[in-house]
């Protein structure tokens, strides 16, 4: 049998095939650039979910600058579960159409173990790490002084003094309860070692109820508990202007260039408004803090310097919004500027048999030494890396009782006892005394 194929079918069909074909590879490449925009930065931060300006902004200064948003609130997932997920999201548009309170804090975030520990994983070994942080004081010459701080990142690993580690609070069970969305308060503690015993602590000064638990059930520490500002830092401004003037930005070599740079802080601190209508206004402010008169040409070239770094820092530093601040976002790794480890480290955080959680400085780095530029009120280590803590050291309440047991004993380690705050031995460290700690009650055997 012989088939019949006509020149006018065939040439239909074969048409059909490649308008098909090149339909499909049109909406393959489109459905390819449509899937990759909503994965991008730009689509998570302005288009779907329209947050703050200063969140990429930050973002993008940050040390997480070159992971996207999907990675760490959606999670390092394969595309097809990303697919999946995708649309549950769906009941999020009507906030996008009535609108929604701000600013919006979540209360849940996507689980460590699917973003952050693709990339950083805790069980490996961490070494011990220094920090050398620089400070400047305000006086005519803005006077630098080096922090020198040693921390114990890792519990996994061997060390002098017994230290625990950082990671200790990730390798164990630690549950906590917060009430408020923004982890600041933690009255709650409860701690599961390797045996499965538990160990319950509560905030012996806050009002606190186990029907609180039923409300909002109590959570498992993880990385961001602590890390919670890593994507997108809100750093306080102060620490910019060191920053800036340790890196050469701002030349100390201007008269009260540290001074001026505070005082430009708290002037501009109330300021609003988008980034076109704030420039003009710090621009006004920096002019009016320059030294009055003839300035010399070095001077100048100065003071250029030294407007051009402080209007980029107080822009970065301002909100569009009122009433926000860098003080409105708490970071809670460390404890310089909110309480941060403190809020369980407290010294009021007891169990049933009345002892508290470790108020130790040295489970997590050692004591600081300060170098002072001039030598005056420096504080060096006087202690040898390889003694042995005495057994007084491990209880939960010697940094109360340290200064009350005060003997020749302690001078075998430490050197001669000169209590004090303005530096030059050991128990004069200003970065211990020279400042009051509020979050922390330094006798945990006393109730409130």
């Amino acid at each position: 049998m012989r088939l019949n194929w006509k020149r006018g079918g065939i040439i239909g069909g074969v048409t059909t095939l490649v308008v098909a074909g090149i339909a499909l590879a049109v909406l393959g490449a489109g459905g390819i650039v449509a899937w990759e925009y909503s994965n991008s930065n730009a689509f998570c931060a302005n288009v779907c979910h329209s947050v703050h300006p200063e969140e990429t902004r930050w973002h993008g200064m940050s040390s997480h600058a070159r992971v996207n948003c999907v990675e760490c609130h959606m999670g390092r997932l394969s595309t097809l579960h990303l697919m999946a997920l995708k649309p549950t999201h769906a009941k999020e548009l009507w906030g996008m159409i009535v609108g929604y309170e701000r600013p919006l804090a979540s209360s849940t975030l996507r689980p460590a173990r699917d973003n952050c520990e693709s990339c950083h994983w805790p069980s490996v070994e961490h070494h011990d790490s220094i920090a050398l942080i620089k400070r400047y004081d305000t006086d005519a010459k803005s006077s630098e002084t080096t922090y020198r701080l040693t921390l114990h990142t890792a519990m996994g690993i061997v060390r002098e003094k017994q230290a625990k580690g950082i990671h200790w609070h990730i390798e164990n069970e630690v549950l906590f309860y917060s009430p408020d969305i923004q982890r600041r308060t933690i009255p709650w503690v409860q701690v599961r070692d390797k045996d499965g015993k538990t160990t319950t602590y509560v905030d012996s000064a806050a009002k606190f109820t186990e029907e609180d638990l039923k409300k909002n059930p109590p959570r498992r520490m993880e990385c961001f508990d602590c890390h919670n500002q890593v994507g997108h830092p809100f750093r306080n401004p102060a620490d910019l202007v060191d920053n800036a003037i340790a890196t050469g930005r701002i030349d100390r070599a201007l008269p009260n260039a540290k001074a001026r740079a505070v005082a430009l802080i708290e002037k501009t601190s109330k300021l609003t408004g988008p980034h076109a209508e704030l420039g003009a206004q710090i621009d006004k402010l920096i002019a009016e803090s320059a030294p009055k008169g003839e300035l010399k040409p070095a001077q100048q070239e100065l003071e250029k310097k030294f407007a051009a770094t402080m209007r980029q820092i107080l822009l970065d530093s301002s909100f569009s919004a009122p009433g926000l601040s860098w003080a409105s976002f708490p970071n809670h790794a460390g404890h310089k500027d909110t309480a941060g480890c403190f809020r369980c480290h407290d010294g009021k955080h007891l169990n049933d048999k009345g002892e508290a959680i470790r108020l130790q400085c040295t489970l997590c780095h050692d004591l600081p030494q300060v170098i002072r530029e001039d030598g005056k009120g420096s504080v060096p280590s006087t202690v040898a890396a390889d003694l042995e803590p005495p057994p007084s050291h491990e209880e939960p309440n010697f940094m109360h009782d340290h200064r009350t047991k005060l003997d020749k004993t302690c001078t075998m380690c430490h050197g001669p006892i000169n209590w004090g705050r303005d530096g030059g031995s050991f128990c004069s460290n200003p970065a211990c005394h020279g400042r009051t700690w509020p979050e922390v009650n330094l006798d945990p055997k006393r109730k409130g």
